[in-house]
């Protein structure tokens, strides 16, 4: 009888667990990450993207996630390379960019 009720406990453990610890540790998925950053990067310079966003690493203390995204300006026909940190609801804060290249 003891060994059914603590299977049972674990069984509630597992379950209470499993549906707190995605409301807890939710992050920005890659993909959603890499538009956000395309979007803010695309209204900081005025181009569009080349080459799709890129995540360089994942900050694992803050969950934080450092994307590049490319750009080409047209009307100065330069190519740029943005960077941002990409939060856990997906809102990209400007790092840096690199000179424009032709």
């Amino acid at each position: 009888m003891g060994a059914i009720i603590f299977k049972l406990i674990q069984i509630c453990y597992l379950l209470v667990s499993l549906c707190f610890s995605s409301l807890i540790f939710a992050e920005c998925r890659d993909f959603d990450a890499k538009q956000a950053a395309d979007k803010a990067a695309q209204n900081l310079t005025g181009g569009k993207t080349f080459k799709r966003a890129l995540i360089l690493k994942k900050h694992l203390p803050s969950r934080r996630k450092e994307v590049a995204s490319y750009i080409h300006v047209k009307e100065t026909s330069l190519y740029y390379t943005i960077f941002f940190l990409v939060n856990d609801s997906c809102n990209a804060q400007f790092i840096k960019r690199t000179n424009g290249k032709h």
